[in-house]
């Protein structure tokens, strides 16, 4: 199940991501993002080098060296000389890692049989072209892109993608450049989660050459554009992860949110679920901490210490690891102590078993693909907006009391 490769460098894709990221942006990475890809790279492969991750984030040794004490001093890796590797070595209590996958979830009635439309081949032959753009790597995004790729070779179309940025990037430039294709028929995007930037995404897209699909992203409040959307549920998400941990006897439970695209939308249906029931008790709710900040993951353990909760809701995978981590640095044990559910299910199958709540990149892609050529097909259709519901993968990380 671990990968046991050794000295293995970042793929041409992962390579080609930095390099597009950096000529995009035209700065330096930051430290937290560089620090988020390291982890990223971390899930697909067991071992990273210095020299590699230098290159890949075109910074210096020094600086890859210091981002990786700061991950190693958080939990998130171990050092190693030369390098770091994933905590593929951490293993269940039975001692061995959990299963790592579950069943795929089955697409929309409707969508999965749609063919490729007719009449959209370019008039000298060239294959239909599908522009897309998807955030900065991540262990997520690359997925979604891999199954928009293999759906879209299966219907007979070619994929041109360019990654956008969390940071502060104009996201039109990237637009511009993939509506220059000759063959053209559809783009699926997700836009920038800063209000700033997707006001300017959105106004493209409501003048858009060719129809598209918006994946992960809600649209505007008071947007008058409206284009078909595929996003994961997280609403019903957070409801799984309720009811599991209710079956198990939890009813005070704490939650703590790192500041992601989707965190706000993982947060407001916990908040909607506290609201509808009193079933549960919650005595906070921690935001805006990423799993690299030090005190901020100790202030969250302090709060489930101080409070007694017995069970958290945690996004993403790397801080409910690092949360994890400091628990047990206070003696307190995963899941005898805390029981833990983790929103996002990528990082913790090569780290930590810990039950979690996972999107599912491939549906995603599929579906993705699948709606933008039913919108091809029937520019006059009302439009859609599919959720497609996470996967509860149960590791044993939530313990039953009394």
């Amino acid at each position: 199940m671990n990968d046991q490769r050794t000295m293995i460098g970042p793929t041409r894709e992962e390579a080609t991501m930095a390099e597009n990221k950096n000529d995009q942006t035209g700065r330096d990475l930051l430290p937290a993002e560089r620090q988020d890809m390291i982890l990223s790279l971390l899930t697909r492969q067991s071992v990273v080098t210095v020299t590699e991750l230098a290159s890949l984030l075109n910074t210096t040794e020094i600086t890859v060296r210091r981002d990786l004490t700061i991950l190693a001093n958080a939990g998130l890796l171990k050092r190693v000389r030369g390098g770091a590797m994933s905590l593929s070595g951490t293993t269940t209590r039975a001692g061995s890692l959990a299963p790592s996958f579950a069943a795929p979830v089955p697409a929309p009635d409707g969508i999965s049989d749609i063919p490729l439309p007719a009449g959209i081949d370019d008039p000298n032959g060239a294959k239909p072209v599908i522009g897309v753009m998807l955030p900065e790597p991540s262990f997520f995004w690359p997925n979604v892109i891999e199954s928009i790729r293999d759906t879209a070779g299966e219907l007979g179309a070619r994929v041109v993608s360019r990654e956008s940025s969390y940071d502060k990037i104009d996201e039109t430039e990237i637009l511009d450049w993939i509506a220059k294709e000759p063959s053209l028929c559809g783009i699926i995007l997700s836009p920038s989660g800063r209000p700033e930037i997707a006001e300017r995404t959105w106004d493209w897209i409501a003048h858009s050459p060719v129809p598209v699909v918006v994946v992960e992203r809600d649209q505007p409040v008071f947007g008058t554009c409206y284009v078909d959307s595929v996003r994961t549920n997280h609403h019903f998400g957070v409801r799984k992860a309720a009811v599991h941990f209710l079956q198990h006897g939890h009813t005070r439970i704490g939650a703590a949110f790192s500041d992601t695209p989707t965190s706000g939308v993982i947060e407001n249906g916990w908040k909607h679920i506290l609201n509808d029931s009193d079933r549960i008790d919650c005595p906070f709710i921690l935001d805006g901490i990423q799993p690299y900040d030090t005190s901020g993951v100790d202030g969250i353990v302090d709060k489930i210490i101080d409070t007694g909760v017995t069970a958290m809701l945690v996004h993403s995978d790397y801080l409910a690891i690092a949360i994890a981590q400091v628990l047990e640095r206070r003696g307190k044990r995963v899941p005898d102590d805390v029981s833990l559910i983790s929103i996002d299910g990528y990082a913790t199958p090569s780290s930590r078993p810990l039950t979690v709540l996972r999107s599912n990149s491939k549906e995603l892609g599929e579906i993705c693909v699948r709606t933008l050529m039913q919108r091809i097909a029937d520019p006059e259709a009302a439009t859609r907006h599919i959720f497609v519901d996470p996967t509860l993968v149960d590791r044993g990380s939530v313990a039953t009391i009394a």
